[in-house]
């Protein structure tokens, strides 16, 4: 039996962790799929009746659709995952990206400069600086964001939230001051190369230039995610330090749950995971493998075992790279609570309850163990990015109008106002 399926076709791939959206083309025993890695592969094509099947193992993707109505249903394959998904006929539409309703806008009834400072690394690091109107002095606080190659704002999918607590700190009377990390927007330096540690020391140097301004008081911080456990490894080494805030942190290393926490935003957006035990196995190696003495052995080692599990040789020695970059090998052996243990001044701790990334039942306990003096909350029905969640799914972020939730702003900055102000 003969499929009239053809022409162009598109969709959206869920991942739980980011949405990708997919197109292709179908004509004859071709598929054109167009990827953002390598641009249009042309792949052989399955045919049986009403139902399609292309696909690319050393890209990691595999389509298995039937017709549906005037739609294809079906699975794509993924990171040892079967992923739900649909497509519909022609090409995508234009995206159309319109401005989040939380983001503030001029005019402000607060100072902004743009500040600039030298990095741990001797590079130049560039911010911005936002103080109540008047002379002051004005409490301070250093603005940390979350993992990878965040600005200033920490902007993601349109969404500004450290715009939003700039703005909501300064209007309570506090001078704020975040940053583009070293090798982003207008910061210089290298990013691939940096380690937490090194994000830590850039954090220090921001606190530096304050306490050279005579407008600056007291100094705290607050921190996202890896931000937050900057702020928290600072705070413990400058007793100085006011307080400190932890937003959605990690209290265990990764490896220790993965049997129970690895698929779980791939599950809430109906992946079935293929595998699994192996998968956890697999993952748990490399992880292991980013331990090792130097990253020469730690390629090596993961180049084997990779090589084990007939991984695409194409793609074998990019992802052994992963495995040995700066920041993997810091983070593989970090310890997440040393900072909060050490802390003597006030601490604030923010969970977020349907958190995937760093839920709060796996690693609150811990938390709260290591300093049993922090003040430790669990706001319910929000995502790491503190929004208000749909499924708890990173990918939902660009989803959700809301950049942070009204629950997170209020507890967070009264509790700042509460210890910081003098």
């Amino acid at each position: 039996m003969t499929s009239d399926i053809h022409g162009h076709w598109h969709g959206v791939l869920d991942t739980g962790a980011v949405k990708v959206k997919l197109g292709f083309r179908l004509d004859g025993d071709t598929a054109w799929l167009d990827t953002r890695a390598a641009g249009v592969l042309e792949l052989p094509l399955a045919r049986d009746g009403q139902r399609v099947a292309f696909g690319s193992v050393p890209f990691d993707v595999v389509l298995d659709l039937q017709r549906v109505g005037e739609r294809l249903e079906g699975t794509c394959f993924h990171n040892a995952v079967d992923f739900p998904v649909s497509f519909a006929p022609g090409l995508a539409p234009p995206a159309v990206h319109a401005a989040r309703p939380q983001t503030p806008a001029p005019p402000f009834p607060y100072e902004t400069e743009t500040v600039t400072f030298t990095g741990a690394d001797g590079s130049r690091l560039s911010g911005t600086l936002t103080r109540p109107s008047g002379p002051g002095p004005y409490p301070a606080i250093v603005l940390s964001s979350w993992f990878g190659q965040t600005d200033r704002d920490q902007m993601v999918a349109g969404h500004r939230p450290f715009a939003l607590w700039a703005d909501e700190l300064t209007r309570r009377g506090f001078t704020t001051l975040r940053y583009d990390k070293r090798g982003v927007g207008a910061s210089e330096g290298r990013f691939d190369t940096a380690t937490t540690a090194d994000f830590a020391a850039d954090l220090a140097c921001a606190v530096a230039i304050l306490r050279n301004r005579t407008d600056i008081g007291a100094v705290g911080l607050l921190g996202h995610s890896e931000g937050g456990h900057i702020s928290a490894d600072l705070a413990a080494a400058d007793p100085t330090i006011a307080f400190c805030v932890m937003m959605t942190p990690t209290g265990v290393p990764d490896e220790l749950i993965l049997e129970a926490e690895m698929f779980n935003a791939a599950r809430v957006v109906g992946g079935v995971p293929r595998d699994f035990d192996r998968t956890v196995r697999f993952v748990r190696a490399l992880s292991e493998a980013s331990k090792a003495p130097t990253a020469g052995e730690t390629v090596a080692l993961a180049r084997e075992i990779l090589a084990a599990e007939a991984y695409p040789p194409e793609r074998l020695d990019s992802r052994a790279a992963i495995a040995a970059s700066p920041w993997r090998r810091y983070w593989a052996t970090y310890d997440h609570t040393a900072g909060l243990r050490g802390l003597t001044c006030p601490a604030l701790v923010v969970f977020a309850g349907m958190d995937l990334q760093t839920p709060p039942r796996a690693h609150a306990a811990k938390i709260m163990a290591a300093n049993p003096s922090a003040n430790v909350v669990t706001l319910p029905g929000l995502n790491h990015f503190l929004q208000p969640a749909i499924t708890g799914a990173p990918s939902e972020y660009g989803e959700i109008e809301t950049t942070l939730d009204p629950s997170v702003i209020k507890a967070v900055c009264d509790w700042i106002v509460e210890v910081g102000r003098p």
